[in-house]
């Protein structure tokens, strides 16, 4: 199970933002990886998107994904970072179908990594 480590990362370069809240240690992590990844232009997980889903129950959901990245290539994706034990959920395999629908429309990608 991922720690949960919540915080602030602080002056990000890449972000438009002067900090941005991680959840876990996860997603510190993956802040410090698009900050060093010279093909990345822009990353923020604050970008005020939500993915309406479908849970098991037939109830509708909403999902904020992790991070939206920008790509010096013009590529858009959104970035869902997850623990390996994860992955394979119901819920998780719900909402990314649910994400490449919506990434779909709009000429995004939708990409789930691990850190583990």
């Amino acid at each position: 199970m991922a720690i949960s480590n919540r915080g602030n990362y602080e002056n990000p370069k890449k972000s438009p933002w002067n900090f941005e809240k991680y959840q876990s240690d996860l997603e510190r992590r993956m802040m410090d990886r698009l900050e060093r990844d010279p093909h990345v232009v822009k990353w923020m997980k604050r970008h005020g998107i939500t993915i309406p889903w479908i849970d098991n129950q037939k109830h509708q959901r909403r999902y904020v994904p992790d991070f939206l990245v920008e790509y010096e290539d013009g590529r858009k994706v959104i970035l869902e970072i997850k623990d390996p034990s994860r992955i394979d959920s119901n819920d998780v395999q719900r909402k990314r179908k649910a994400a490449e629908i919506w990434c779909k429309q709009r000429k995004m990608e939708y990409v789930i990594a691990t850190m583990g």
